[in-house]
């Protein structure tokens, strides 16, 4: 929440900010203004009266559509579809280490260079997978203030911002905890410990935690109270949006980039925090929001019939005038739904070496999952969404020439993905001696004093030289591997707050790091081991 005097502030330059065309007699030209607001982890379910009270006030006045679904079990498969347009198959998005490839669509880039200002706010953003989307990385500016910014500066914008804070672990604030040991058995320690683990832990990879039915209950609970907190955010949020006069100049999306698993199938959570991600239907269902300016005359509506994230672009695109045919969100045409997912999302084990793949299609009311190991077909599974929403009971012998039908496009699809890709770097130099650290210049501990302002990786080197940062975070079943890639021997970290530290970094308690040039398997630094300290 912000402070009430500080709202009232940024109202009064807003306001300020809509008198600048008069003053200058002329109209605003009329170029909307984007903002994509996506919350992590957010299932369709929870979106009842009770949990999201003020969201599902302000959905009256939009558009509705209670048939969305997203691409991938995973964070960044599902922006990359949001801002590009590209299902998982077409992307390349599959682990920690890849970005973007060269030759596909961006259309935040064709948005930049015609004068939007694109732009995110958070550090996470800086990560590979969010590279070369056309983003300006604006880490560490606060939301209000810097839209109230954009209000005086009178040049149209398009802004993502995720809400981040519905990731496990589920821990709402005490003003929006629910009574969860009330839903568990009496007396039962064991059940309130698996509770403190989801309380506390942002993932909970598969086998780590023997769950019991009985603790579905408490879990959905408390995931349902990380959802009434963000629905307080977003009530001062739409204030703020309302009576700035943005509401007549922008296009407000609300999405989730996924759902997360409640048991269903055993875990809590999804690919990213299970490392045992599926395309089940409680991971894919997510809320869409659509908030138009009123020039567009687009009356609110509930829209039923499916959608997923890959036509949120297209229609942004359409709105926006910068494509001539028809929001493809508005369309009555009939349409199938693909998906596809690694099974770690960005807690593969081996970021430059996938090796097990999900894929699901949809026609109609049947869905086909198919399991691929090492590029091989292992696993088909066969659905009939009507009769069975929750996925129990395998109908692949009773349909087979459904499933046939379904998997030979599903198979096309997967044997044509899009292979994973990496930073471009232009060829290494085989002479060149392998980096090693300057700042810091070895190991050491940390506490939020020393990265809440700015932290500062840097190591000799070349700054024309692309280089990849290997890290190893945590330890046992909490083990990330991952990689960063940059051009130049250095990597910045700013804007990191308090919440994030403690939440997404501490618990996993040191982190090794070494690096080398892009394409030089024999020239890496020394590991470097950072000790996070509360």
């Amino acid at each position: 929440m912000w402070l009430r005097s500080v709202f009232a502030s940024l109202l009064a330059l807003a306001a300020l900010a809509s008198l600048v065309p008069l003053l200058a007699g002329r109209a605003a030209p009329p170029r909307y203004n984007v903002i994509l607001l996506t919350v992590e982890s957010l299932r369709i379910e929870m979106m009842s009266d009770a949990n999201a009270p003020q969201l599902r006030a302000a959905a009256g006045q939009g558009l509705s559509f209670t048939q969305h679904r997203a691409i991938s079990a995973w964070t960044a498969p599902n922006i990359v579809a949001l801002l590009t347009g590209l299902d998982g198959f077409r992307q390349g998005m599959h682990s920690s280490a890849d970005m973007l490839p060269r030759g596909l669509p961006r259309p935040l880039q064709d948005l930049s260079r015609e004068g939007w200002r694109v732009s995110g706010l958070q550090p996470f953003m800086l990560l590979n997978q969010f590279q070369s989307l056309g983003l300006l990385i604006e880490a560490g500016e606060s939301l209000l203030p810097w839209l109230a910014a954009r209000r005086l500066e009178q040049r149209p914008f398009f802004l993502w911002h995720h809400y981040l804070d519905t990731h496990l672990p589920y821990a709402p604030a005490p003003a929006f905890m629910p009574d969860w040991e009330s839903l568990l058995p009496a007396g039962d320690a064991r059940a309130q410990a698996r509770m403190q683990i989801v309380m506390t832990q942002s993932s909970i990879p598969a086998g780590s935690v023997a769950w019991q039915p009985s603790d579905r209950p408490a879990i959905a609970a408390l995931h349902a109270g990380t959802l009434r907190q963000f629905d307080a955010w977003f009530g001062d949020f739409w204030r703020f949006f309302n009576d700035s006069g943005l509401r007549d100049t922008t296009i407000l999306v609300v999405t989730a980039d996924h759902g997360d698993e409640h048991l269903e199938r055993g875990q809590v959570g999804h690919a990213s925090t299970t490392r045992a991600g599926h395309l089940h239907e409680e991971l894919l269902r997510v809320p869409l929001f659509v908030w138009l300016p009123p020039d567009l005359k687009v009356a609110p509506q509930h829209l039923d019939r499916p959608t997923d994230h890959t036509q949120v672009m297209p229609s942004l695109l359409s709105w926006l005038g910068r494509q001539p045919s028809a929001p493809p969100l508005l369309s009555s045409s009939q349409r199938s739904w693909s998906g596809l997912t690694s099974h770690a999302g960005f807690g593969e084990p081996d970021p430059y070496r996938v090796t097990v793949f999900h894929a699901a299609r949809i026609e109609g009311d049947w869905k086909l999952h198919h399991e691929y190991r090492d590029g091989r077909l292992t696993e088909a599974r066969l659905y009939n969404l009507s009769d069975d929403p929750g996925e129990t009971l395998n109908r692949i012998a009773q349909a087979p020439e459904i499933a046939t039908r379904l998997g030979t496009k599903l198979e096309s699809d997967f044997a044509a993905r899009q292979q994973s890709v990496s930073l471009a770097a232009p060829a290494a130099d085989v002479g060149a001696p392998a980096p090693h650290w300057l700042e810091p210049a070895g190991s050491r501990a940390l506490r939020f004093v020393d990265v809440k302002d700015r932290f500062r990786l840097a190591w000799s080197g070349a700054p024309e030289t692309a280089y990849r940062i290997e890290y190893e975070a945590g330890e046992g079943r909490m083990t990330l591997n991952g990689t960063l890639e940059t051009l130049g021997p250095e990597r910045i970290f700013s804007g990191i707050d308090e919440h994030y530290w403690r939440t997404y970094i501490l618990p996993y308690q040191r982190v090794r790091l070494r690096v080398g040039p892009v394409g030089r398997d024999d020239a890496w630094s020394d590991w470097l081991e950072l000790r996070a300290l509360p």
